[in-house]
């Protein structure tokens, strides 16, 4: 049997990034959801002295080498923390000792913007995704932040708001949300500043506020109506930031 061989000549300009629309006019790193118009940081959380432990019983574990290792922060387009461990508790006394536990999430991307179905199509059916500072309460009504510090939450949708008891109780959507950060102890200020820097992210990519997170302060308290408040934001402070 005889095969022909068969030459092809491709043109080396088709197999280059560049002959599609997208690379066409972009190269590395110049995606327009990634790009940072200032280096300020818009909001820094604050922690209760026991962090990152989960109550104050529990302070004497954590070294201070390790809290000063700690931290969260927000910029206009994106999100960095660093939550270390300290293999030996107490002990650690050497900060080459610890493991760091770094973040950076871009706000394309959940937690702030809301998860695609399929890849393709943006989940807003349920409502956008909610970060929310949980307050823990006993008896339904005392406040107990000092002792076990308020921790930031993250669910991927808002569930339309609805509440677990239909009229009173928490919101539904504390059943589905995972914690990003504990201890913290200035949780409505921060989530305040992380507001206004996805505010100005969502206008200046053209992402839809649908698709853009919503924050909230959230009591532990199932007899409370007013277990979810939306965060506010003063107007004075809608464009500022600090170095």
């Amino acid at each position: 049997l005889f095969c022909p061989t068969v030459k092809l000549h491709i043109p080396c300009s088709l197999l280059t990034p560049q002959n599609t629309k997208l690379s066409g006019k972009m190269g590395f790193g110049d995606s327009p959801f990634i790009q940072s118009k200032t280096p300020q940081i818009f909001g820094s959380a604050e922690f209760y002295p026991f962090a990152p432990a989960p109550c104050s019983c529990l302070g004497c574990c954590v070294p201070s080498t390790l809290q000063a290792r700690t931290f969260i922060h927000v910029y206009d387009n994106r999100f960095t923390s660093n939550l270390p461990m300290a293999p030996f508790g107490c002990c650690t006394t050497d900060e080459k000792c610890m493991v760091d536990r770094t973040t950076m999430t871009f706000y394309d991307r959940q937690p702030t913007r809301t998860g695609m179905f399929c890849c393709v199509i943006p989940m807003t059916c349920c409502g956008p995704p909610v970060i929310f500072v949980q307050k823990p309460y006993i008896c339904c009504c005392i406040d107990v932040s000092e002792y076990f510090g308020t921790t930031i939450m993250a669910s991927p949708t808002s569930v339309c708001d609805l509440k677990k008891y239909l009229v009173c109780g928490g919101p539904c959507y504390k059943c589905c949300a995972a914690p990003l950060f504990p201890g913290i102890k200035n949780g409505e200020k921060f989530l305040a500043d992380w507001d206004k820097a996805l505010r100005g992210y969502g206008k200046m990519s053209g992402i839809s506020d649908s698709e853009l997170a919503v924050f909230a302060v959230v009591k532990d308290s199932e007899l409370d109506h007013q277990a979810a408040t939306k965060v506010q934001v003063a107007p004075n402070q809608a464009n500022m930031g600090r170095e």
